[in-house]
């Protein structure tokens, strides 16, 4: 009789569980500093520190039932044509709505949200989602023609520069900018030619010098990366404030729950900047236990593309796995000062509904794939 192996009890389970472990490792970490991070700004904003932790995990919730459900379903139906341009009309109309009276609703300064009823809905979060469905469709179907610029990478680009028009526009040039990045990644994995790929970076990288620099917050933000200690009550504040975190924590952190840079020091401790309270309560160690974790989601994401002898299933994990990592990276560069603000949330931690569930169901999709996948 031959011994019982992990392999063996992976197959009986029938989805990737490393893959599953270290989302739900994620998502359970995520709350505990968002519960951590958002006590303070919770009482001062309900008059009760865990308000904000009960409609987190109030999302952890509906999040984990869509992601199982999504799991459940057979990830080749996705590749509907007619379901995908659906979904992309469908989430061009609710970015368009953001700016309708009513509908739309605002928040610092930008028009990010759609409401239905006492809920909002961040319309870039569904625009991510369609996104994903679009280019997995559109480059299984057009892998062989990625060397024609014309007849390949064109098409969809055009696409996806009209989706990030229309987030630029809330604005959101950071989602916007990532969107656009992630896409030329894809097209690059895809097959399309080095040269092709040289000249949307030679192109692009002066558009997104010249978005950033068009507006003042966006000029102070890259500004504040450059020096941010030649304003350091100004501008470079925040920034001065994420690495003030972090020198704190040292090593081993200052234990959870005793960070002091949450009491209204460093902005947006829940959000944008999370990373620097773990960094602060856990240390170098957590940063890197928050890291390491991430690289475990990739490399599983990747190994399940891999794994995957179907076109349609390998891109829609290969774009899932790659906009989720991107969007933790900059996350990270963006706290740890290496780039500049931009206010790309860090997936699982950052608080906010609408983020929570896109990247939930997103890896529905991926387990789904991971259940038909030769792992």
């Amino acid at each position: 009789m031959r011994p019982w192996s992990f392999e063996d009890r992976t197959r009986e389970i029938d989805f990737d569980v490393i893959f599953f472990l270290a989302t739900m490792a994620l998502l359970v970490l995520g709350t505990v500093m968002i519960f951590s991070s958002s006590y303070f700004i919770s009482k001062e904003l309900y008059g009760n520190g865990i308000t904000m932790t009960k409609k987190h995990l109030l999302h952890v919730a509906l999040g984990t039932v869509a992601m199982l459900g999504i799991m459940s379903i057979d990830y080749r139906k996705l590749s509907n044509r007619n379901l995908v341009l659906f979904a992309l009309a469908g989430s061009a109309l609710a970015l368009v709505l953001c700016f309708a009276p009513v509908i739309g609703r605002s928040g610092g300064h930008a028009q990010r949200w759609i409401g239905i009823g006492p809920a909002s809905i961040q319309a870039s979060e569904l625009a991510k989602m369609a996104l994903i469905l679009f280019i997995a469709n559109y480059l299984s179907r057009k892998s062989r023609t990625m060397d024609d610029f014309a007849r390949g990478p064109l098409p969809a680009l055009a696409i996806v520069a009209v989706m990030c028009l229309l987030i630029f526009i809330e604005p959101d040039f950071g989602t916007a900018a990532s969107l656009g990045i992630w896409s030329v990644m894809l097209l690059f994995i895809a097959g399309m030619r080095t040269k092709h790929l040289l000249i949307l970076v030679g192109t692009g990288v002066p558009l997104g010098l010249a978005g950033m620099l068009m507006e003042p917050y966006r000029r102070a933000r890259l500004t504040a990366f450059l020096d941010p200690w030649g304003d350091m009550l100004g501008i470079g504040y925040q920034i001065i404030q994420s690495m003030v975190g972090f020198a704190n924590g040292r090593f081993f952190g200052s234990g959870l729950g005793e960070g002091t840079q949450k009491l209204f020091y460093l902005p947006a401790p829940h959000t944008d900047f999370i990373l620097a309270v773990v960094g602060e309560e856990m240390g170098f160690i957590g940063v890197v236990l928050v890291a390491g974790l991430f690289g475990i989601w990739i490399w599983r994401g990747f190994s399940i593309a891999m794994a995957t002898n179907d076109s349609f299933g390998y891109h829609l994990v290969i774009a899932s796995v790659c906009l989720i990592g991107l969007q933790a990276i900059f996350n990270m560069g963006v706290a740890l000062s290496l780039l500049p603000t931009k206010g790309i949330p860090l997936p699982f931690f950052s608080y906010g509904g609408s983020p929570l569930l896109s990247t939930m169901c997103i890896c529905g999709v991926i387990l789904s794939v991971s259940r038909r996948a030769r792992l």
